[in-house]
Formats: C-alpha cells, structure tokens, sequence
C-alpha cells in the first residue's frame, strides 16, 4: 500500500486521547461552578478516548514510526476534520437550539481560529460552552503552528517553507528530531507565556477573571470569539489598546520572535515579512482612521483607536467585533474587503495567504518586470536577501491559484444554496482566510452566522478547516495520485 494507515493512527490515537483528557477542563468546571453542560462533555471525552484507544491499538501494527510526506498530509486533515466532529459534540447536546451542522461550524470556526459563530444569544449560555469555544481556539492555534514546525516544514508549500529560512533547526531535515521538539517547546511556553500577560492586561482592563481569560484566548489565538454578544464593543480603551498589541504579536512568526528574545534581536526587526507586515499594519490603520476623522467626524483618538484595531483584527484573522467597518464610509469599506484575505505572518496563529507570501509573490513581480526591460540580466527573487528556490515559487503560485479556484466553487455552492452573492463571496473568503466577518447584507461584521442553513454551516466550517490547513494538503487527499504510487 502507497500510505500506511497504520502509521497514520499511531499518531491520530494519542492526539484524541490527549483531546479526551482536554475535555476534562470544562467538565471539572461544569462541576465545581454548579453550571450545566458536565454530562456532555463526559460523553465528548468518552467518544473521544474510546476512537483515540482504537487508534492507538491499530497503530501498533505499523512497522515503523517513520512517516512519508502522504501520510503527514493525512494525518493532519484526518486529525482535524475528527476534531472537529468530536468538539461539535457538547455544543449539539447541551444547546438545543443549534443543530449539529451549526455546532460543527462552531467548532471549526473555533479550532481553525476563525472567529465566526453560529450561536447567538451568548451572554445567556452556559459558562463551559463558553469556556469550550475559547479552549477550542487555544488548541487550534497552538496546534497548527506546533504541527507546522515540528511536522511540515520539509514541505514545499510556500508558507510552511518559511521555517527554513528562520532557523537552522529545519535545515536538511525530513524526519522528527529533537531539535523540533526542543522548538515546538519553546513556541508552547511563549504562546502560554503571552496568554498570561493578556489575562492580566485585560483584567488591568476592568475585565473580571473569567471574562479576560476567554477574551485573552481569543486574542492570542487570533480567534475572536468572545463570549459575549457584543465583543469587544463596550470594553475600555485599554483593553483595546492590549488586544490590538496581542493580536499583532500572536500574528507575527513565533519563531522569529523566539530568535528575538533569545538574544539575536536583529532577526526580530530585520525579518522582512515582519517589517512589511508593520509598515502596512500601520500604513492601513492611519488611512482608515484619517477616513473616520475626516469622513465620519470622529475624534482623533477614537479614530485612530478603532481603525486600528479593526485593521489588526482583520490582517491577523481575530475578527473582533468593534463597531461595523461595513457602515463607516465607501473608502473604509473598500480597504477591509481589499484586507479580508491577506491575513498575518507565515508561522503564527494568524490566517489567510500570509505576507510571506505576498514578500515572495512581490519579489517575483520586480524580478519579471526587470527581466522585460532586461532580457538577458539573471536575477532571481529573494526573501530576507536569500535568492528563493523555484520549487518554493511554483508552490506559492500554486497556492494563488487554489485559494482562488476554492473562493470561487465554494462561492457557487452557497448561491446555489441560496446565499445571496456578495455574503456567499465575502463568506467564502472569510471562512477560506479564517477572519471571521463577512462583508455582505446579512453576515456583516455585527451579524452572526446563526440563521444559515445546515448545508452552509457545513460548507463554510470545511472552508475553515480547508484554510487552516494551507487548501493544498487537504485537496492532495482528495486526489487518486495522493494514493496511488
């Protein structure tokens, strides 16, 4: 057989199992705050040891745990799409209300960081589905950069190819070595380490406990769903100001900002995907707020307080609600649908192309622009001064065109479905870059996503899932010659 099936559950077992023991959390605290929801997560923890068990017993029979670059691709999308369906599971028994399509597109949105949510009415609900929405977006975001560290980063599919160029940890290295898992540490204890300092900033804030550690979560995470209905609307200018600082850090490359506190500071603000990331952050936030100022008559400090926390809850795909961009002025809307799928950093929390990609696809642009005026002069494109490989461009093209060819079928289908066309666009693209609003007249940044239908809550929830994990591995699964030999 081309895959090892085998191989792959060797390593889906021990991660539902430690997905079971996960759940415990909000089961405990179902428990000790007399709160309801304990019974659903018990059955949740169950389904998943119980699938995790048999996983592990099947995986025994794997001759080896060396893996090929097909069966990580399999593990990755099995292991989120399981996910997925098992997290569903307590938001289904425990709210009667939401279907099981919605809660499957609760609990993509949350593990993908997405941030759009299918349950209104939040301030009501009870605390552990709360508390569960913002463990969801904990685990998909440290998650997804622990995998693509420890797991991808041989692979040449453009944004997972920035980890060669960030440490010579990746360097010539096809198999788990104890360099990635020393690295992979490290990005757990700084992920943990920022999570800490949110809760306090929040709760400096004039947030209690609870409150300031799930908005916490859904800051580093850059995930954005708040437990409540309003987000981050009535909240102080100081917890404005921390989650702007904290989204902008949890989208920048964590490996980068490793190297920085590590003693080689100069990686820090000499890494060109972080310094472009910056000076457009900045460049977007100030015509915004220049828009408002003029435009909207906002003060001065309102404006540039709020265009640049919508500007950084976007680019680094939180999706916090403050305000509706949609209703400020033609040119503010304008920009927030140009931003909507760019998303942060390669090799951080955040979704989207990533502006590593973008440096490259720039780097690409100059060089053939040179190259018309300059038939015969080589010059090569290049990242952080490195010339780039070609099987890195070819990657990222490849890349361009399926995130477009995806944008496009799944806008069809929710049409189709009955979607109108600029929310069946604008969703497709959000749940595809993992932002969370919409920009259309029903799924606006202040509307949920609550009155779809089941068909659409699925579709954009496998968006999510499909964005999240770059669209080419998944779509490789989906091929005969993924596996044929």
């Amino acid at each position: 057989m081309v895959i090892n099936l085998f191989a792959v559950c060797r390593l889906l077992g021990p991660a539902l199992i430690g997905m079971s023991v996960i759940g415990l959390i909000p089961t405990v605290y179902a428990l000790v705050s007399t709160t309801e929801g304990a019974f659903s997560f018990v059955f949740m923890t169950v389904i998943a040891f119980v699938i995790g068990k048999i996983m592990t017993i099947m995986g025994r029979r794997a001759s080896s745990i060396n893996i090929t670059i097909r069966e990580l691709f399999l593990f990755t999308t099995s292991l989120w799409v399981l996910s997925t369906v098992i997290s569903a599971i307590p938001i289904y028994v425990l709210l009667p209300d939401v279907d099981y399509a919605g809660a499957f597109f609760e609990a993509a949105s949350g593990l993908s960081t997405t941030g759009g949510t299918a349950i209104v009415n939040l301030d009501d609900r009870p605390a552990a589905i709360l508390l569960w929405r913002s463990m969801l977006q904990l685990m998909g975001g440290i998650g997804f950069v622990v995998i693509a560290v420890a797991v991808l980063p041989q692979v040449a599919m453009g944004g997972m190819n920035i980890f060669k160029t960030e440490s010579t940890y990746f360097e010539n290295s096809n198999k788990f070595t104890p360099h990635m898992k020393t690295m992979s540490l490290a990005i757990m204890g700084w992920y943990l380490v920022t999570l800490v300092l949110c809760t306090i900033a929040f709760i400096i804030g004039g947030l209690d406990f609870f409150m300031a550690f799930n908005a916490a979560a859904c800051t580093v995470a850059t995930g954005g769903m708040m437990p409540t209905d309003a987000s981050m609307n009535g909240m102080s200018p100081f917890v404005h100001y921390s989650a702007i600082l904290f989204m902008f850090i949890s989208s920048c490359p964590f490996t980068v900002i490793i190297a920085g506190i590590s003693g080689n500071m100069q990686k820090l603000f000499s890494d060109q995907q972080v310094r472009y990331y910056f000076l457009f952050t900045l460049a977007m936030s100030f015509i915004v707020a220049a828009t408002l100022y003029f435009k909207n008559e906002y003060d001065l400090e309102r404006a540039l307080r709020v265009a640049m926390f919508n500007v950084v809850s976007v680019l680094s795909s939180s999706g916090f609600a403050l305000e509706d961009f949609t209703l400020w002025n033609p040119i503010a809307t304008m920009i927030f649908l140009l931003l909507l799928p760019l998303g942060g950093c390669s090799g951080s929390t955040s979704g989207g192309i990533k502006f590593f990609r973008l440096c490259v696809f720039a780097s690409l642009f100059r060089a053939q622009m040179i190259k018309s005026i300059h038939p015969h002069r080589v010059i090569y494109p290049r990242f952080n001064g490195h010339p780039i490989d070609a099987a890195t461009i070819h990657s990222i093209i490849t890349f361009f065109a399926a995130y477009i060819v995806c944008a496009l079928v799944s806008s069809l289908i929710a049409v189709a479905m009955g979607l109108n066309l600029t929310d069946a666009i604008t969703a497709s693209i959000t749940c595809l870059s993992n932002i969370g609003p919409a920009m259309g007249p029903e799924l606006g940044p202040s509307n949920s996503f609550a009155n779809l239908d089941g068909g659409l809550h699925i579709l954009l929830g496998l968006d999510m899932i499909l964005g999240r994990l770059e669209i080419i591995p998944v779509l490789l699964c989906m091929t005969r010659i993924f596996w044929r030999a």
